[in-house]
């Protein structure tokens, strides 16, 4: 659902879950480039990029509060240190419009704004990046529109990844009507027709057998992993807790891969921090 912002430009609406998961979004971000900064000097690296194809307009409103906060890629372009450079794009040209005029004049010359369906932007901005940059991309989709081919193509890249899957709700109510299709978009959301055989799916068309919801859930979300650990990601880990709306109804995992153990180390110090700022001694 879209809104007019008080700065006179598109907004878009969410809740507490995307809060959340901003939150995330900024304390990974903000520790990468700490720790990846430096390096540039040191020769490692010829350029830090932050990758953001489903980009939106720039600015959030909580549709409950009313309260406004920026988006992802505003958060990204006010990470300190800076970097080097932002591929923005999205396929609404509202969105665009809106992002524009949203980023200031002063840091325009670091930043490629692009309007285009993402998975087939995602060529055209890769092939803009070296051997030696290392990039950051998030990747927040509204549903089911990323096609699992567009997340393997920045797997063979140096590219660390933050991923908000759609494991909820949304995801089940689709499996049901999908389910009796040959062809379904949800063949080029997991990358192949075998999301027919999940439990998960299984589960939702009413052949549960003898497994419990948790073990359901979890074969789900660790099966996508592995998928994109094949793809070419060798460090993968989420998110906890789970994202869920005001009913507490399951949303979303956000899931991290990653191709260095630095960055999976910075990753879950991070995590063990939730968005509410209290530490999770569990965690590891």
């Amino acid at each position: 659902m879209k809104r007019i912002a008080a700065d006179g430009f598109l907004a878009r609406t969410g809740g507490i879950w995307t809060r959340e998961k901003l939150a995330y979004l900024k304390k990974y971000a903000s520790a990468f480039m700490k720790a990846m900064g430096p390096k540039r000097s040191q020769g490692l690296w010829e350029q830090l990029v932050y990758i953001d194809l489903l980009a939106g307009p720039g600015r959030d409103i909580d549709a409950e509060t009313n309260r406004e906060f920026d988006g992802s890629p505003l958060i990204a372009l006010a990470v300190r240190p800076k970097f080097d450079h932002l591929f923005l794009a999205d396929k609404d040209p509202e969105n665009i419009a809106a992002l524009e005029a949203r980023i200031p004049s002063e840091e325009r010359n670091r930043v490629t704004l692009l309007r285009g369906d993402c998975n087939v932007l995602v060529e055209n901005v890769l092939k803009r990046i070296s051997a030696r940059t290392l990039g950051l991309a998030f990747v927040d989709p509204q549903g089911f529109e990323v096609h699992f081919d567009t997340l393997a193509k920045m797997a063979k890249r140096r590219i660390d990844l933050l991923y908000l899957f759609p494991s909820g709700i949304g995801v089940r109510r689709n499996w049901r009507q999908a389910i009796g299709s040959p062809r379904s978009k949800l063949d080029k959301f997991w990358g192949d027709p075998d999301w027919r055989e999940l439990p998960a799916v299984k589960q939702a068309t009413g052949d549960t057998k003898n497994l419990t919801s948790d073990k359901i859930l979890n074969s789900f979300v660790v099966a996508f992993r592995r998928k994109l650990v094949r793809a070419g990601f060798e460090f993968q880990d989420e998110a906890v807790p789970l994202f869920t709306n005001t009913k507490n109804a399951q949303m979303y995992h956000l899931l991290y891969f990653s191709h260095d153990p630095v960055g999976l180390k910075i990753w879950n110090g991070i995590k063990k921090i939730d968005p509410s700022g209290q530490y999770n001694f569990g965690l590891n």
